[in-house]
């Protein structure tokens, strides 16, 4: 089963429509040298963002800093991966500062075999922000089936719904929410290796509630709730109360209601490095 993300049917159709327009502005006829040097330096200003995507998929990236989550949990945020498109069209076919007769010749032998791979470049560029779901879909034979712990704690169904689960508890802690892991987990796109973190404050914001990443080394500085991503596991916990002693209320998507002394958080779980905070609106 595959929740596919349709922001990426959006966004390349963004794409067609920008790479074609950078194409027309740099065959546009007239104009000078230095009109057209600043429209390329304009429309690689605007391809910067575009720029911060790949980011997550590369070893050692910034995909586990606050401001980094942040940016990716602003809704329908990837379409801006299509910006790419104008800039690679328009310096694809940006022809010579030179007499019609002599542009032709000018043209070197790497432009002309890179011209037609461009727009294939920006369909790629932008699509793998959304594949993995098609890519690594998850076992169309999961049942979900709700089950909580303790009243408290909603338990996954597969080993990839750590983080819907997750995410579930939260919420429900803050003001009983009612949803279902099935709908949080085709809400955050979650595929065979999990869900990504954005995704959660996503969903979470979308629903009304407040969501915050904030990075630190000790989870007795984490908000109550919080969700916490496990270092290497691809799953997550929630961390659900915190007693006038330091006792810490966890809920595992694995192991249901856990209460923990940070010692013993430590040793189990390891230090967190970043989290998701959670919290209702005065208003609600």
């Amino acid at each position: 089963m595959s929740f596919i993300n349709v922001n990426w049917y959006i966004a390349l159709a963004f794409c067609l429509f920008f790479f074609i327009g950078g194409r027309q502005l740099a065959e546009a006829p007239g104009g000078n040298p230095r009109g057209r040097r600043t429209a390329g330096l304009v429309l690689f200003a605007f391809a910067a963002p575009a720029l911060l995507f790949p980011l997550a998929h590369l070893p050692g990236s910034l995909s586990a800093s606050p401001w980094y989550n942040t940016f990716r949990s602003i809704n329908r945020i990837e379409l801006f991966s299509a910006l790419i498109a104008p800039a690679a069209g328009f310096s694809t076919y940006r022809k010579p500062d030179l007499p019609y007769r002599e542009q032709r010749r000018a043209v070197s032998p790497v432009m002309r075999v890179l011209k037609p791979l461009a727009f294939p470049f920006c369909i790629l560029f932008v699509s793998i922000n959304f594949t993995r779901p098609l890519v690594q879909p998850l076992d169309k034979d999961i049942v979900f089936g709700d089950v909580w712990a303790e009243n408290a704690v909603l338990m996954r169904s597969a080993d990839q719904t750590g983080g819907p689960a997750a995410l579930v508890s939260a919420m429900y802690s803050l003001n009983s929410y009612a949803g279902s892991e099935y709908d949080v987990t085709k809400g955050t796109y979650t595929d065979r290796s999990g869900t990504e973190f954005w995704y959660l404050a996503r969903y979470a914001s979308n629903r009304g509630y407040r969501a915050r990443f904030i990075g630190l080394s000790d989870i007795e500085d984490a908000p109550v709730p919080s969700i916490v991503p496990l270092q290497g596991a691809g799953d997550y916990i929630t961390l659900l109360g915190r007693s006038e002693t330091g006792t810490l209320m966890i809920g595992d998507p694995v192991a249901g209601m856990l209460e923990l002394n940070a010692g013993d958080y430590l040793s189990i779980y390891g230090e967190p490095e970043l989290v998701l905070a959670l919290s209702v609106p005065p208003n609600r």
